[in-house]
């Protein structure tokens, strides 16, 4: 799991099972991106899954629910936006959201993730769908 922006981290599935036995981050809500369910839940933490797929395109309406998410969660407390393997959909989507947020252009937001979490490998496909929301 890393810390990308105040109360915002991103990780993977296995990172959000993993706060069901111990929260060293105080983690409050569970945003994830991946298809699979968090099987081993912690009775204080909130789970949202909006389901993503990492090589489609993101639609208007899946950025938006996204944008949202974050946004309702955030407010209240620490959100660990997570996907399959921490390398893609959160990163991506944890980009977008500062940009949303005017705190770094979309571009750069990326890059200071890479810096944070080397591991990193954004899907083409959905970067490019992720760039072409932001722009509406």
């Amino acid at each position: 799991m890393t810390r990308v922006w105040e109360r915002l981290n991103i990780g993977s599935l296995k990172d959000a099972e993993q706060l069901a036995s111990a929260n060293p981050m105080w983690i409050t809500d569970i945003l994830s991106l991946c298809p699979e369910e968090v099987l081993h839940r912690a009775d204080n933490i909130s789970y949202v899954s909006i389901p993503i797929a990492d090589a489609c395109p993101i639609s208007a309406r899946q950025f938006e629910a996204v944008m949202a998410a974050i946004a309702a969660h955030i407010r209240k407390g620490t959100v660990l936006l997570n996907c399959g393997a921490g390398m893609s959909r959160s990163p991506i989507l944890a980009a977008a959201w500062m940009h949303r947020c005017g705190y770094l252009n979309f571009e750069a937001a990326l890059h200071e993730i890479a810096n944070l979490r080397p591991t990193i490998d954004p899907s083409p496909v959905l970067l490019r769908s992720v760039k072409e929301n932001l722009t509406r």
